[in-house]
């Protein structure tokens, strides 16, 4: 204990004496930290909030049902459903179909990852990578037309947005003795651009509720279109008999011909059993409709991003005291390193 009271003593009156050193250095690294705030460019976040809504498939009541019911449940439909969202969000598909929209930015209608690449000059910089060397931007409008080149540089523009974090998405969480998801999910994007940021927010949430709702009802989709496609076919056929039985209708009036009376009873017959069919393939169409209805997800925009976006830049009082503090630190351990014998040494007179 004496020994580390010794050593704070000795610190101490080490920069005590040297007070004048210090003050002129933090002075510096406050004008330094002022300067870059003043400089440094405003980053411009977008923010959309939306609700899912999706009917839970019917299921037999169990207990963990009740316990559900009664918030104890650990692992909600809800909480499943914004899994999926994150993650679907969070993927190179949805990521890379997002950046490959064409829209009007910058006052040119431009593919978004070429307008990233522009924006912030990085083409120039892959002329190292001899792969990339004739590079000059995007030219196919999807994920599964792109070439070598254009891959490459879309998993280079993917690890920019995730390592620094330019892209998140949050679900809220409502309170409780066990944390379940209260179904509201936030998407966040910010960089530099200001347009870039709103426009690249708002295809991503129109990507990622097509995507969802595409796949949430591909089942019930495919059942629907291959009822239809029946009750079409049936639909038809009854049609054509039909027309085929007022022929012969026709043709056969005030004719007494035991053959006519043979093909226009089976004709009547065919027309009967056709509309009976075509009765029950309309009923199970409507069913397969309604199914498709109630199970498609639906979402709900809470808050769009809109003009102006909320800016986020370091406060320049804040930049200047981290940057007097930071550099004070910097050098008070440089100058305790250089001088350690001389601070210990019994020769030294501490003040105080």
């Amino acid at each position: 204990m004496k020994d580390i009271l010794f050593f704070i003593k000795r610190v101490f009156g080490y920069a005590l004496q040297r007070w004048k050193l210090f003050f002129v250095i933090g002075f510096s690294g406050g004008v330094v930290g002022f300067i870059y705030a003043s400089f440094q460019d405003p980053i411009y976040e977008a923010r959309l909030t939306f609700i899912l809504n999706e009917n839970e498939p019917t299921s037999s009541f169990s207990l963990s049902s009740l316990a559900g019911l009664a918030g104890l449940g650990g692992g909600s439909a809800g909480n499943v459903s914004e899994d999926k969202l994150i993650f679907i969000a969070n993927s190179r598909n949805l990521i890379g179909s997002t950046l490959l929209n064409e829209t009007l930015i910058g006052g040119q209608k431009k593919l978004l990852a070429n307008f990233y690449l522009e924006y912030y000059n990085l083409i120039p910089g892959f002329k190292s990578d001899t792969t990339l060397i004739n590079f000059t931007g995007f030219t196919h409008l999807t994920l599964e037309q792109l070439n070598y080149q254009e891959n490459k540089v879309m998993d280079k523009i993917v690890k920019t947005l995730f390592d620094g974090k330019s892209f998140t998405i949050d679900a809220k969480k409502k309170s409780g003795i066990v944390a379940q998801g209260a179904g509201i999910i936030e998407l966040k994007f910010k960089s530099v651009s200001e347009e870039f940021s709103l426009l690249f927010i708002e295809r991503l949430y129109d990507n990622l509720s097509k995507y969802y709702i595409n796949k949430a009802v591909q089942r019930q989709l495919r059942n629907y279109n291959l009822i239809k496609a029946r009750t079409d076919s049936i639909k038809e056929v009854l049609f054509n008999k039909e027309d085929y039985g007022a022929e012969m209708l026709d043709k056969n009036v005030r004719v007494i011909r035991m053959k006519g009376r043979v093909d226009m009873e089976r004709t009547r017959r065919d027309v009967e059993l056709l509309s009976l069919m075509y009765g029950e393939v309309m009923k199970n169409q409507e069913i397969a409709k309604f199914a498709l209805d109630n199970q498609t997800p639906y979402f709900q925009t809470i808050d769009k991003p809109t003009y102006p976006l909320f800016i986020k830049k370091m406060s320049r009082m804040l930049a200047a005291i981290l940057g007097a503090v930071l550099l004070s630190f910097v050098v008070f351990i440089w100058l305790i390193a250089k001088d350690y014998r001389l601070i210990f040494s019994p020769a030294m007179k501490i003040n105080g």
